[in-house]
């Protein structure tokens, strides 16, 4: 039995993992890309990023107790399924690839460059941010995996579909594409409008408000979409 408070933070638990892993592997991308040495302030916000996914994971699913009998602790959470897990292992993986990193880049800073010490580091810490590119990629694929578990979120849906051409560009999907994956609804024009629903029921009425006019610049004739735009501006 699921109890009733992780059921109701569930989907947002779940957008606060994907986001926070997204936005994690742009930084670390971003950093690499600009052949510079990468901060060690830059792997200490990774390394926080990433256990506060672990975190999160936890707080809503059961840990695995025995890995190899594939046994879970008694909890009132849910019971992660295999995409789930490989998503966990992921970013366990990541986690201590980055926190090493971290670590070798503190000892880099306080030894000297033509110090043999110095070098040996260097290279330890090329290899482990070869291996944390690697992880990263192959995480998208996991990711993509586990989302497919937690269509209709709405949570989920509103992220990315506000954020398009991030999600699209990390994902290497166009954002139909992507959306598709997590949304029952029908295309783009559908998402929109049930994101602008979703807004408009909390109160947030200007999102409310790009999201019907997203979903009417699609189809102008979507009545449900300007009856609620309507609606919006009288308010």
């Amino acid at each position: 039995m699921v109890s009733p408070y992780i059921q109701d933070i569930r989907d947002w638990k779940i957008r606060e993992m994907v986001t926070d892993f997204l936005e994690s592997k742009f930084m670390f991308e971003k950093s690499i890309a600009a052949e510079k040495d990468i901060s060690f302030s830059l792997l200490k916000k990774l390394c926080d990023m990433l256990f506060e996914i672990k975190e999160n994971h936890h707080l809503i699913f059961r840990k695995i107790v025995d890995p190899k009998k594939r046994t879970f602790e008694i909890a009132q959470k849910f019971t992660p399924k295999e995409e789930q897990i490989n998503f966990m292992n992921t970013v366990g993986l990541l986690f201590h690839k980055v926190m090493v990193a971290r670590e070798l880049k503190y000892v880099m800073d306080y030894y000297q460059e033509d110090s043999k010490d110095y070098q040996e580091t260097k290279a330890s810490l090329s290899r482990n941010l070869d291996r944390i590119r690697v992880l990263y990629d192959e995480g998208i694929h996991v990711l993509l995996n586990m989302l497919k578990l937690h269509v209709n979120n709405i949570h989920l849906i509103s992220y990315f579909l506000e954020n398009a051409s991030f999600c699209s560009e990390l994902f290497n999907m166009d954002l139909e594409a992507l959306i598709s994956i997590i949304s029952k609804e029908d295309g783009l024009e559908s998402a929109y409008l049930l994101a602008a629903q979703f807004y408009s029921e909390n109160g947030w009425l200007e999102k409310s408000e790009v999201m019907c006019k997203k979903a009417l610049a699609i189809n102008p004739q979507n009545t449900v979409a300007r009856s609620l735009l309507a609606s919006l501006s009288k308010n």
